[in-house]
């Protein structure tokens, strides 16, 4: 399984981006909202997680295999989650996902279908199947710390690896404030303004104690 990719920005096509790793020229099919976040980065070096799948099938007349690319790890887990979803295959979810996956993951949670029809092939009949599936699936993907920049670390962070702290810890921090009476965006808040900072969570119990910390 090729699960990384490493080279120099080629090209930025509508669907795809070609990456020069010598001596090879390889074409990556990216999702909308990272194609505009590497399109001004021609001649720079880029990194991208990978899923590997083979595009057609018995009924056509050729199977093609493909590669596409995402800024991190969790933005490759989430597409995987967004395409278990019956009339989204890779195609759709690759034109779909024009928002940072952070936002998505709320608009499915809040069950805003009226927001995710308006998406790139995603109707309304689509997005009442994809909140039905994935709103109690998205939890963790909601809670990513966002950020703006155009470097590939940087970009990485704010997909879903906030050096401050690991998605397990966010995820359960998430769950325990809904149990003591927190609403999801409550929570989500109160998350967000521990993240800002500059300590380090290694547990659940840290970052609740900052928390309400703050909150005094």
């Amino acid at each position: 399984m090729l699960t990384k990719i490493r080279g120099i920005v080629e090209a930025v096509a509508d669907e795809a981006v070609t990456l020069r790793v010598d001596p090879f020229e390889i074409e990556v099919l990216i999702p909308e909202h990272t194609r505009r976040t590497i399109q001004s980065r021609l001649g720079e070096p880029m990194e991208l997680h990978t899923l590997f799948y083979i595009e057609g099938g018995g009924m056509v007349g050729r199977m093609i295999p493909r590669l596409i690319g995402f800024l991190s790890p969790i933005d490759r887990e989430f597409f995987d989650v967004f395409c278990s979803v019956d009339g989204v295959g890779v195609r759709k979810a690759l034109r779909a996902m024009v928002r940072p996956v952070r936002e998505l993951a709320r608009m499915i949670q809040d069950q805003d279908v009226k927001l995710l029809a308006t998406f790139p092939g995603i109707g309304e009949a689509t997005a009442e199947r994809i909140v039905a599936k994935l709103r109690r699936k998205v939890g963790k993907y909601a809670l990513i710390v966002g950020q703006d920049s155009t470097s590939t670390a940087t970009a990485a962070q704010a997909n879903g690896a906030p050096e401050n702290a690991e998605p397990d810890v966010i995820r359960d921090t998430y769950a325990a404030l809904l149990s003591v009476g927190h609403s999801e965006s409550q929570a989500r808040a109160a998350i967000d303004r521990a993240l800002a900072g500059k300590k380090k969570f290694k547990s659940v119990a840290d970052m609740i104690e900052a928390i309400y910390q703050q909150s005094r």
